[in-house]
């Protein structure tokens, strides 16, 4: 009887254990955490309400923002869920969007994580977009690899030791932010070389 609850008890943590992977798991073409492409934005109700959005033309964003421990906002960590119409009354979750450092790859990748670290672990990235602030002052470059359906932004990636900012979760064979440009107050520049 010991050992039948004992298995009992294991499968319990194993499953626990898994559940709480998953909801922190970026998969390429599929998913960040619970938020899975394709899903009907309805079920994104489980996130509870967004802490902002926009919404214009049967597309819309819908941001949350993670909190620190004193329960204030932390606008550094962002979960944005791209959703566009694809019948006449719902709308699907079309591109996903992760800044926070909790959220990883299989490959162990995500947001915070170096350049050089990434590019080892997805080599068919690609650069394929370049955004530079107004005044020049800033500047975003993405990284994609369209086959598999994730992209990597860098911020100020000018510097020596270029860091993931941001991860990009999209359909496979369509360009991160095809439907609709996150970058407001950006040029968008064609990918120039370093």
């Amino acid at each position: 009887m010991r050992c039948l609850f004992a298995l009992v008890g294991l499968l319990f943590t194993t499953c626990v254990v898994n559940a709480q992977q998953e909801a922190w798991q970026i998969v390429p073409g599929a998913s960040v955490g619970h938020v899975k492409l394709e899903m009907p934005a309805n079920e994104l109700a489980s996130l509870g309400k967004p802490d902002a959005g926009d919404a214009a033309m049967m597309k819309a964003w819908r941001i949350w923002y993670g909190h620190k421990k004193d329960g204030t906002t932390d606008s550094s960590s962002v979960l944005a869920v791209f959703t566009a119409m694809r019948t006449q009354d719902t709308q699907y979750v079309k591109e996903i969007r992760v800044t926070s450092l909790r959220f990883r790859t299989a490959k162990n990748v995500g947001a915070g994580s170096t350049m050089s670290a990434i590019r080892k672990a997805y080599p068919g990235l690609h650069l394929a977009k370049v955004y530079v602030s107004k005044n020049k002052a800033r500047r975003i470059e993405v990284y994609d690899d369209e086959q598999l359906g994730i992209a990597f932004e860098t911020a100020n990636s000018r510097s020596s030791r270029a860091l993931c900012s941001m991860v990009v979760v999209h359909t496979p064979g369509e360009a991160p932010g095809s439907y609709l440009d996150y970058h407001i107050g950006f040029d968008n520049l064609l990918p120039s070389k370093r």
